[in-house]
């Protein structure tokens, strides 16, 4: 079983955000224990990524640039990886 990084848990949440803003829900669909992804969603609040509106969690402006910034390098990335770990799955 391949680890995710942290910044991949991000990228996760954050599309995760984009679809529901309630929080088992974000967990669920992003495989995270209920501590976990209360913590996660506590960093992206407190660095700006996403915020809290009427109890629901909702995707900043700055949350959607985040997105296509790793969307861009993953699609990058994603041949090259592939040429190095043959197991890695390209998007």
């Amino acid at each position: 079983m391949v680890r995710r990084s942290k910044l991949e848990i991000y990228q996760e949440i954050l599309r995760a955000v984009r679809q529901t803003g309630i929080r088992t829900h974000i967990g669920n669909m992003t495989n995270l224990s209920w501590k976990d992804t209360k913590e996660n969603l506590e960093f992206l609040e407190s660095t700006g990524f996403v915020r809290v509106v009427k109890g629901e969690y909702k995707i900043t402006e700055r949350g959607l640039e985040a997105i296509q910034a790793f969307e861009i390098i993953t699609n990058t990335l994603s041949p090259k990886l592939k040429v190095l770990n043959p197991k890695v799955k390209a998007t």
